[in-house]
């Protein structure tokens, strides 16, 4: 039988369908033509095309035999079984597992969409780098397994089945990136299968001005617009992922019945108590919201011009991995200079409306356990004090008689405040007053802040504040300067050479070795300000007693005082908190205030001031580690490796958005569930304590695996690191060897246990045996111990000492 088109002969009419379908991608209703014996009658259908040569050539051709001594996989045809295949036609029942080539295609067009989707996630590709990409894959990869496939298995096969199954396999093939080829074909095919949604450029600014169109000076309109993410879409799309909503609900209760005296959690905090009053009876979840300023522009190009871009991100502080940078995603991108030049209230309304309809309206989303509609409730607006105090338009200047956004104290007595005044602190009320005030420089208020618009939300209620701007990029470097000028220029008993070379040389072992910092000038010291970053600042105070505290006199008030700050930071970066901690944090606070205007003649900075509302805030919102800046800076870095990858400035922002919309597409379609315990087989190794682990393990749990290192919930165990647990008193263990259970993901760990010989006050540190005496060997869970891994370290005397960081 001929083929209309190609005229290529078959020798049926059932291969001659297949041929159509897929060599012509006809279907049943196209127009056919008949070429048998010089006949053309067109017909209307495959169907009238069939009747016609079962009834005028049926002497001339076989219309319905089926060639069964070939080693064709008959089961091709019923794969591809169109309706007007012959009845007489005798085919083999099908297999339940039997190969699908359809369905095979279709993952292999899928999978293309996939790596390109990783591609994407990729920063440092820009979206024509990836179709490039793509491209090239084509040219020098498919192209030649195209011509192999077609030289080694086309001329060599007969059968004509066989050749239209090969045909069609080395079609997809060539079009493997059918569904990504361009930019148009990749959105149009995610949002047919509900991975994105179109963001929103909405105006800001609308207007005629003077503007110039191809070297002509002409009149136009002139539109600001900012970005606005889809933000329902992907509240439902994240928490349908893997069943979270499911599981969070799990954690929601789980919080809910836990012991009320700790604080582990913003929604055991009384200000999300107080949000949830309003919405009984409803599934309710709680969101932050985080604002801050980047730049994009290299400056130190020769036409250096910095752009700002103010990025809005969010995240759930009940998300299991909420720590991690690929769980914050993009709410909004504005311009910084629009933002600046049009207000809040023009900026953010949109997104406002937007949040006011998750809490009134919520989301349906499906779950394992049905369809729930779930009401999202703003819980905190997070950010640096300049970030928050723009955002909620309190004053911008911490020079300013009323800079602080908790209280109204004016500035002259904030130099010395040591203790909270409930009487001080802003609520609704006066907050409405200095509103009608209208006046800054009396109140610290501009105006009514937009936010104030969202219906469970207040400004004067956002009881957040930021460790890594307060402490590590402000407290800290007030104090240690200065604490370190006492000792140097003082008293003189250290010098700065010599604080440099025990900062330099001290041994901090392989976990922290990453973070030291550059060597301490005097003009830092002067300045106030030490050349560090936030991380690296946390380094250097948690050694320095261990570097310089053996040249300390006992009972040195200078030195009491730096004791008191490391007791203050301990209680600020645990994950946990009871009424006792929040207690005596409060009386720490209070006492380090009033010693450092004692100690250095110095009035109390700002940030300070800031200090004495933590307990307020830690009994309103819970830890303060869980909302601090530290991520949520670190997803700048994705936008800002973006934008070097680019050269369009015209609208950076869409650019931007449209980068990320896409990431968040990879995130749903390639982003697998993150689990708690991360292993490879390099590191397996033979257990050498099977008897030990006979004791410990049930008949269930004797499969496991040994390693010499895996990360569990993102923090790194290895052998030869040290765990330490409180009983009565500190033991600390030496790993030996980590089992992973293979039946529950459960890990085990082959512990030697150290001897501790005692605390030293002085140093805040333990002092280890020098020999490091066993007590004994045994295993336990990782579950049992208080914080991460930590290293021995070894001082100037030569004796052995660890300094607790269960907070790192």
């Amino acid at each position: 039988m001929i083929c209309f088109i190609c005229k290529v002969n078959v020798s049926t009419f059932s291969a001659l369908a297949f041929h159509y379908k897929f060599m012509h991608f006809l279907n049943a209703l196209s127009t056919y033509e008949c070429s048998e014996s010089n006949c053309s009658q067109t017909f209307q259908n495959l169907n009238g095309l069939r009747r016609h040569i079962t009834r005028i050539h049926t002497s001339s051709v076989k219309v319905t035999e089926v060639n069964t001594n070939t080693n064709v996989n008959n089961y091709l045809i019923n794969s591809y079984a169109v309706p007007f295949i012959d009845k007489n036609i005798n085919l083999p029942p099908l297999k339940s597992n039997d190969f699908n080539l359809k369905e095979a295609l279709n993952v292999l067009n899928v999978s293309a969409v996939k790596f390109s989707l990783q591609l994407h996630d990729n920063n440092n590709f820009s979206r024509k780098d990836i179709l490039n990409i793509q491209s090239k894959i084509f040219d020098l990869i498919l192209n030649p397994i195209i011509l192999l496939l077609k030289g080694a298995l086309l001329d060599t096969i007969k059968d004509p089945l066989l050749i239209s199954t090969t045909n069609v396999i080395i079609s997809e093939i060539s079009s493997i990136f059918k569904y990504c080829s361009s930019e148009y074909k990749l959105n149009k095919w995610l949002s047919g299968e509900e991975l994105t949604e179109d963001i929103m450029q909405f105006t800001i600014n609308d207007e005629i001005n003077f503007v110039s169109h191809a070297g002509e000076n002409e009149y136009d309109e002139i539109k600001t617009k900012g970005i606005l993410f889809p933000l329902k879409f992907q509240f439902q799309k994240y928490y349908e992922k893997n069943d979270m909503l499911i599981e969070t609900l799990n954690l929601y209760d789980s919080l809910n019945i836990s012991d009320d005296n700790f604080l582990s959690n913003f929604i055991q905090g009384s200000l999300w108590k107080d949000k949830v009053k309003l919405h009984q009876n409803k599934i309710v979840l709680p969101y932050f919201i985080y604002i801050d300023d980047f730049e994009i522009n290299n400056p130190l190009g020769s036409n250096a011009n910095f752009q700002s871009i103010s990025a809005l991100y969010y995240s759930f502080p009940l998300s299991k991995n909420n720590s991690k940078i690929s769980e914050i995603f993009l709410a909004a991108l504005i311009k910084a200079k629009d933002l600046k030049t049009f207000g809040n209230d023009l900026c953010f309304k949109h997104l406002v409306n937007e949040l006011n309809s998750l809490e009134r309206d919520g989301i349906s989303i499906n779950t394992s356990c049905g369809v729930k509609n779930v009401h999202f409730i703003l819980g905190l607006v997070i950010g640096d004090n300049l970030g928050l105090n723009c955002i909620c338009d309190f004053i911008k200047s911490f020079a300013a008689n009323f800079y602080c956004r908790f209280c109204k104290a004016n500035k002259s007595l904030t130099k010395y405040l040591a203790e909270e005044d409930e009487s001080m602190l802003r609520n609704i009320y006066n907050y409405h007053i200095d509103v009608g005030i209208n006046d800054f420089k009396l109140t610290g208020v501009y105006n009514e802040c937009i936010l104030n618009q969202i219906d469970s939300f207040h400004v004067t209620t956002n009881y957040c504040v930021d460790i890594m701007h307060d402490l590590f990029e402000g407290v800290c470097h007030y104090n240690l300067c200065h604490i370190l000028q006492y000792y140097i220029s003082e008293v003189k008993i250290i010098s700065l050479e010599t604080l440099n070379n025990r900062k330099q040389y001290f041994n901090y072992g392989t976990i922290e070795m990453g973070n030291n910092s550059h060597i301490i000038e005097k003009q830092h010291l002067l300045k106030f300000r030490l050349k560090m970053s936030a991380r690296e600042m946390m380094c250097f105070i948690h050694f320095l007693p261990l570097m310089i505290g053996d040249l300390i006199p006992n009972n040195d008030d200078v030195w009491l005082f730096f004791l008191n700050f490391l007791e203050i930071i301990d209680i600020l970066m645990s994950h946990k908190l009871t009424q006792d901690l929040i207690s005596c944090l409060k009386r720490l606070i209070k006492k380090h205030n009033l010693d450092y205007v004692t100690l250095f003649k110095d009035t109390l900075k700002p940030k300070h001031h800031f200090l004495i509302h933590y307990p307020l805030i830690i009994q309103k919102s819970g830890p303060p580690r869980h909302f601090w800046c530290f991520k949520y800076e670190s997803k700048h870095r994705e936008l800002k490796m973006y934008a070097r990858a680019i050269t369009s400035r015209k609208n950076i922002t869409l650019s931007l958005a449209k980068k990320f919309q896409l990431k968040f597409a990879d995130f749903l379609l390639n982003g697998t569930k993150i689990d708690d315990v991360i292993t490879a087989d390099k590191h397996k190794i033979d257990c050498c304590y099977h008897e030990l682990l006979a004791d410990h393990l049930e008949d269930t749990l004797k499969i496991y695996d040994c390693y010499t290192q895996l990360k569990f919930k993102g923090t790194a165990y290895k052998i030869g690191y040290y765990l330490t647990k409180f009983t009565y008193e500190l033991n600390l263990y030496e790993i030996l060897e980590i089992i992973l259970i293979n039946a529950t993901n459960k890990i085990v760990l082959i512990l030697k246990q150290i001897k501790v010989d005692c605390y030293v006050e002085h140093l805040k540190s333990y002092m280890v045996d020098k020999n490091k005496s066993e007590i004994l060997t045994t295993a336990m869970p990782i579950s049992d111990f208080n914080g991460p891994p930590i290293n021995i370290n070894t001082v100037l005397d030569g004796s052995l000492m660890i300094r607790l960081k269960e907070y790192f």
